[in-house]
């Protein structure tokens, strides 16, 4: 199956809809081309566009002047300002300074264009987006981690001040509708620690004052805060939270509460996180000081949540990779909060990483870490994944 070339030719009205998410009926066996096996939920196809030692082949019948980088994980989608397609930028989590980020280019139709890539550092693991599309990538280094930013527009990259010191980071958010912060927004970064403490940054107002985007995570007299849940007397699944300058009580609370917390989201005021070894999604309510906590562990994913993804539309979903030691697969959770399987990694041992979506909302983006196999996956009746759904099949939260 190819890739859509464009919008469907018909309204949303006249579109037969064919997706039914957590509905596993669709074979993508790509093990001839280096590639797993997969079953997709009815109305899905996919491509294999990367295999680890290979070049990466372009729609256009050229190849990348490298190979694919190994163990891709945290990733995201950039528009690409010249042309209006995008820059889907993939982390490698390597050491002894073969960390970088890749990216590969696509044209506003789809289709695989070039791939660059960017940095020399160290297990860059997850990251995010800024509010003015560049990638912050995460060392996720013991003691000697930091972030990164990456602009694939220009090429530009920086180290950035979102941490207050070495660490084994994971992944990066924003809350841009804070009215008491300077720019009206706080950064938010994530440690794979056992007691790795969730850092709240908020940049000097000085920082929003010059030219550039690139000044607001680099400029000095930033504050580093550290979250602090209270979970509540009655109910161990709620309470309030806070914020300390005091890292080692956010270090102290982390441990005891949220160890190891990887993926992170932030829309609408509402901040959510994984708590990868609890098993746990945590749910921050910003406006009132306020969280909720709940399990992830639903049906088919029972190994540890690891990285988010989010799509908004005519039903919110919070997407899933996994990590651990059986089978791993690609996992939502819509506005309902049930749980539901989108791609099930028949024969992949290896962690699923990378979760991001096209500008247009119609390609999917993922990877199977082990083998640097990185699918693109799209609806075939030509709709975007934010919207409507023929029917979803659920699993049960235990």
């Amino acid at each position: 199956s190819t890739p859509p070339t464009g919008s469907p030719t018909k309204g949303p009205s006249d579109v037969v809809t064919t997706y039914v998410p957590g509905d596993l009926t669709v074979s993508c066996d790509k093990t001839l081309e280096g590639g797993p096996n997969l079953t997709l939920s009815t109305g899905l196809a996919c491509r294999l566009l990367s295999t680890r030692g290979q070049r990466i082949q372009f729609d256009n019948g050229a190849q990348s002047s490298v190979n694919m980088h190994t163990r891709p994980d945290g990733a995201t989608v950039i528009p690409d300002y010249s042309d209006g397609g995008w820059f889907y930028m993939s982390n490698a989590e390597r050491g002894n300074n073969n960390g970088l980020v890749g990216a590969f280019k696509f044209n506003s139709t789809g289709h695989l264009l070039d791939y660059q890539r960017y940095l020399q550092t160290n297990r860059n693991c997850g990251g995010g987006r800024t509010p003015w599309n560049t990638w912050i990538s995460c060392e996720e280094n013991t003691d000697a981690g930091n972030c990164h930013e990456v602009d694939p527009n220009t090429g530009f990259t920086q180290q950035v001040r979102v941490t207050d010191k070495g660490g084994n980071y994971e992944s990066f958010a924003y809350d841009d509708q804070d009215t008491t912060a300077p720019g009206n927004t706080r950064y938010f970064v994530t440690e794979d620690s056992s007691d790795g403490a969730l850092i709240r940054y908020t940049p000097t107002a000085n920082a929003y004052t010059a030219e550039s985007n690139y000044t607001i995570l680099n400029t000095t007299g930033g504050t580093h805060e550290f979250l602090i849940l209270v979970p509540d007397a009655l109910d161990p699944d709620a309470g309030n939270f806070s914020w300390t300058a005091d890292r080692a009580d956010g270090e102290s609370n982390a441990g005891q509460i949220f160890p190891n917390t990887e993926g992170i989201d932030c829309h609408n005021r509402i901040l959510s996180f994984v708590s990868k070894n609890r098993q746990k999604l945590f749910t921050l309510d910003l406006r009132h000081g306020t969280y909720i906590r709940s399990s992830t562990v639903s049906g088919m994913f029972d190994m540890e949540p690891d990285q988010l993804g989010r799509i908004m539309g005519d039903g919110e979903v919070l997407y899933f990779a996994e990590d651990g030691d059986g089978t791993c697969d690609i996992h939502g959770r819509d506005s309902t909060k049930k749980y539901f399987t989108i791609v099930q990694g028949d024969d992949s041992q290896s962690e699923t990483t990378g979760l991001a979506f096209s500008p247009d909302g119609k390609f999917f983006y993922a990877a199977f870490q082990t083998d640097a196999n990185v699918f693109a996956f799209w609806r075939t009746d030509g709709l975007p994944f934010n919207g409507v759904v023929a029917d979803t099949r659920y699993h049960t939260v235990r």
